[in-house]
């Protein structure tokens, strides 16, 4: 390498510079397929075509990144990320399921429920993450619960148990109390 190349590595060349041969693409290719196919199966249910217009309002946007990493509500950038294999074109119940969460969770910031700074009291950061992440479960539970009827119930019910939980599905759906649902959630 010559002393006159840019040898920074900062983010633009990471991240996809115009030089030929060193952009990564994090695209999908089937992006708006994926999310029009898990729109279209959540706004079955009431609860799911609220948090749809919830993020509609909020303007919150949904990216498809090719991958298998984390996915989530970044609510520093104020959007929704789903990481989703490049070989999928639409999008399959655990995408769904992930969708959902996601979409509460920028819900939940919409409506002022915001974690704490963790730098000031840990404690009340975790308890209050807990709470936020359980209640974005919760969701889902509602959600499927929603579908129940429909012919994908089963799809979802092997999402439910894959991604952890099914435990606080069928509690759920079995009326248990908060506090029971708290606690086969820390379980998990």
């Amino acid at each position: 390498m010559s002393d006159n190349e840019n040898t920074s590595g900062g983010l633009g060349s990471a991240f996809g510079s115009k030089t030929k041969g060193s952009q990564i693409s994090y695209g999908h290719p089937y992006a708006k397929e994926i999310i029009d196919s898990a729109k279209e199966i959540i706004a079955l249910s009431e609860t799911g075509r609220l948090l749809l217009k919830s993020c509609e309002i909020g303007r919150i946007p949904i990216s498809i990144i090719k991958g298998s990493g984390q996915s989530g509500f970044s609510p520093q950038a104020r959007i929704i990320y789903l990481q989703v294999s490049g070989k999928k074109e639409k999008a399959d119940s655990d995408d769904v399921l992930t969708l959902i969460k996601a979409m509460r969770e920028a819900d939940q910031e919409l409506i002022g429920m915001v974690a704490p700074d963790p730098m000031k009291d840990i404690m009340r950061y975790a308890a209050v993450m807990h709470a936020k992440n359980l209640d974005s479960i919760l969701y889902i539970c509602k959600v499927v619960k929603e579908l129940t009827n429909s012919s994908i119930i089963t799809d979802f019910l092997d999402s439910l148990a894959k991604l952890g939980y099914g435990k606080v599905y069928k509690a759920y759906i079995a009326n248990a109390s908060k506090d029971e649902i708290f606690d086969i959630y820390a379980e998990a």
